[in-house]
């Protein structure tokens, strides 16, 4: 009797072996055809596939994060907890250089207790303005700091003209605009 099951046990474990091979060998074949066929219309091949990726970090005394400024370009923000200093570094895709430089000072914004050290972060995020104003276009992206001590928030954005860093014209130095300021804790906390 209990040759019987082993022998039955044998013939499954080698006809589920047997259908595996089977099916990892099609799916093997798929995949070799499919390199090798061209993409369908409308979907991009991956050497045309352009990721945007926005990312942010912190220590004690600094963040960091990154953002679109337009189609071509991203910008490089940075803050300086000691001085309050949000810098954004724009780099010239058309042989390199400064194309833009922005700066806003976030300590007068969000309110940071004389004496008290600031607890910053810092992200980004994309935003499509609708409008201009003398050639000018706020940048594609938003940079939000906040407070971590307060709950304060404050958002940026800087004023971008394309067309002068594709003119080759020298970099753009204006200071950022603050676009929304506000309060996300409304209990005081006591420490």
């Amino acid at each position: 009797m209990f040759r019987i099951r082993d022998s039955r046990s044998w013939m499954f474990v080698t006809a589920g072996l047997v259908l595996g091979l089977a099916l990892g060998g099609a799916m093997t074949v798929g995949v070799l055809l499919g390199q090798r066929s061209q993409p369908a219309v409308g979907l991009p091949s991956l050497e045309e596939l352009k990721l945007k990726a926005m990312a942010s970090h912190g220590g004690d005394n600094f963040a960091i994060a990154t953002g679109p400024v337009d189609e071509d370009v991203e910008g490089i923000f940075t803050l300086d907890f000691l001085t309050g200093d949000l810098h954004c570094f724009v780099m010239n895709p058309r042989g390199g250089g400064l194309a833009g430089a922005f700066k806003a000072n976030v300590a007068n914004d969000l309110e940071v207790a004389k004496g008290k050290k600031p607890n910053y972060l810092i992200t980004t995020g994309t935003f499509n303005f609708s409008a201009s104003y003398n050639n000018f276009k706020p940048a594609k992206c938003l940079v939000y700091v906040a407070d971590g001590n307060t709950g304060d928030i404050a958002c940026y954005t800087f004023p971008w003209s394309s067309t002068i860093t594709s003119s080759g014209g020298l970099g753009q130095m204006l200071p950022m605009s603050l676009v929304y300021k506000g309060k996300t804790r409304t209990v005081a906390i006591r420490k």
